[in-house]
Order: structure tokens, then sequence, then C-alpha cells
């Protein structure tokens, strides 16, 4: 057998493996990350929960999710336009994703309304919310600042909740409604992260 035409064979079949698995990526990439801003997106972030119990040894401890809406977001379209909105959010995302730690992940979800994935947490029960609530302050803080967009500077301000629960019997949903929930009760409160456990909390109790 010509040693050319199997070394021009097996050149082919490795070139077009090398093209299908850069397709793959680029595909599992472009669903998992939301194109107005690169961060994760709702489908990334259900990769994550799945991944963080996968096998029984990390379906132990405690997982945290942090839930941030921009205050007043609809003013800022309505009084600037939208390009200026989508360049706030475009802002914003950059400090969320600075704002995070190894292992901490960015998520937009939609709209002004953006995550960030805690994975699994240094503690369990009380010391757990009250890691999930001092990770919240900061992120509030790394994001606050003026942002400039062309001659406007805006002072965008965000509210964040936090929720946490065992990794044991996850529910992304429930994770997600719970983060809601406080992140609701943190802007209605007018304090971004009140004190756990106040009626007002931003921090819901540990799923049972």
């Amino acid at each position: 057998m010509d040693t050319t035409v199997v070394l021009g064979t097996l050149g082919a079949v490795a070139t077009g493996w090398a093209a299908t698995t850069v397709y793959t990526f680029d595909l599992h990439h472009r669903l998992h990350t939301d194109a107005a801003t690169g961060l994760t997106n709702r489908a990334g972030l259900a990769v994550l929960a799945r991944r963080a119990t996968a096998t029984p040894a990390r379906r132990t401890g405690t997982l945290g999710l942090l839930l941030a809406d921009v205050d007043h977001f609809k003013q800022i379209n309505d009084i600037h336009g939208h390009e200026v909105g989508t360049a706030v959010l475009a802002v914003l995302a950059h400090r969320l994703t600075a704002a995070c730690r190894p292992g901490e992940t960015a998520v937009r979800l939609h709209g002004d309304e953006f995550a960030i994935w805690l994975g699994h947490l240094p503690a369990n029960g009380r010391a757990g919310r009250d890691y999930a609530r001092q990770r919240a302050e900061e992120i509030r803080a790394g994001l606050g600042g003026e942002v400039r967009v062309g001659h406007r500077r805006l002072q965008p301000t965000v509210s964040i909740g936090a929720h946490t629960t065992p990794a044991a019997g996850l529910s992304l949903s429930a994770l997600l409604a719970g983060a809601d929930t406080a992140m609701y009760q943190a802007k209605h409160s007018r304090t971004a992260i009140p004190l756990h456990p106040t009626p007002s909390t931003a921090i819901e109790q540990e799923t049972a």
C-alpha cells in the first residue's frame, strides 16, 4: 500500500476530527454564553449546577447563589436610550466578572438581571449564609462607581439577594427563586444587603 495515501488519509481524518472538535466547542460556547455581555447565560448556569452535584462526593456541603438587579434600569433606558442602557450593562458585566473569585461565575439571566454562582461554600449553615452575604456585599461594592457613556456620567446601583442550599437534592429553580425573593426584599428595604435573619433579610433561609 502506498504510504503516501495512508498518511494522506490519516491526515484528512485528523483534520476532520480537529474541525469537528472546534465546531463542537464553539457551538457549546455559543449555547452557554450571553452574546451581549460575554457572560455565562442561564443554560450555562444549569450546566454549572449539574456539574456541582455530578458525583456523590460533590453532593455534600452547601451551595450558594447571588442574584443582582440594576435599580431603576428602565429609567436609564427611558431617559438616555437603549444604547446607553446596553453600554451600562456591559460595564457592570465587566465589573461583575472582575469581582468574582476563583470558582465563582458571573451569569446574565435576562435584561438587567445577573446571577453569581458561588458554587460550594467554605462553610455550612449560618456560617455559609454569612459567607454568601459577605460576598454579596463585596460584589455590590465592586459594581459601584461612575459609568461614563459618551458625555453622560451615570451612577447605577444594584440590589443583591443571596440564597444557600444543601448540595444534596439541589434544585436550581428553588435556588433561583430563593435568591430572587431575597433580592426583591433587598430592593424594597432600600438597603442592598439587609442583615439576616430580620424580616427584610436579603439572605433567604437555607433550604431544608
